[in-house]
């Protein structure tokens, strides 16, 4: 398990030490007088990858699902699949790019009851063997009486993916994993109500994409 410890700092923790070979090699630069803008440059942009802004959801009714990251939604459907033991569930798939915020959230407040992690290649993800062969997390949680889960699934840039929680109690928003470049699959409840389509763009910890189904 390729465990880590995300922080709220404004750095992710996974980026430290690739951000801090980045600040030694640029001091080495200014001292030797040799490609000293070009390493201010890479450093300046390990800083923008491995950002951590803090993300406050638009509305704070409980049972909002909340985008887990940052990106383009690119699927909704339905479909059976084995992280919710074969039931049909409502299939959401958001595309996130290097470019994005790379923090994964949980999308509502739940346990989480299992993370396990695939290892495998880091393949663009748009190609059919990334679906099989890349790295992927498969994340399964309890909310109230339903079940949920994700998938975050390694695309080209990625090289690892991080998780920072495998079990336990998670409030909605709470920073789970960290995944440079891939996709987020999320298998909510059938009777779950999404309020945006493919194509739409969301912030993750932030935009809304729905509700889970009300239950007395």
């Amino acid at each position: 398990m390729n465990s880590s410890f995300t922080t709220t700092q404004i750095i992710a923790k996974e980026g430290w030490r690739v951000c801090g070979i980045a600040f030694a090699l640029f001091l080495l630069a200014v001292w030797t007088h040799f490609a000293a803008f070009f390493m201010l440059m890479v450093l300046l942009f390990l800083l923008f990858i491995y950002r951590n802004p803090e993300r406050i959801a638009v509305e704070d009714d409980p049972l909002a699902v909340i985008a887990p990251i940052d990106g383009k939604i690119t699927a909704i459907n339905r479909c059976a699949d084995e992280l919710m033991d074969g039931k049909k569930s409502l299939y959401i798939k958001i595309r996130s790019l290097p470019l994005n915020v790379s923090m994964v959230r949980s999308p509502t407040a739940a346990v989480l009851s299992s993370a396990k992690t695939i290892y495998g290649l880091f393949l663009p993800p748009y190609t059919k063997e990334a679906l099989t062969l890349n790295e992927r997390v498969n994340i399964k949680c309890i909310k109230g009486d339903d079940n949920f889960a994700m998938r975050l699934r390694a695309g080209i840039f990625s090289r690892k993916l991080y998780l920072s929680k495998e079990r336990g109690n998670i409030r909605a928003g709470t920073r789970i994993a960290f995944m440079v470049d891939g996709t987020v699959e999320l298998f909510l409840p059938l009777e779950t109500r999404i309020k945006l389509s493919i194509g739409d763009y969301v912030k993750g910890g932030e935009s809304i994409m729905g509700y889970f189904a009300y239950k007395d």
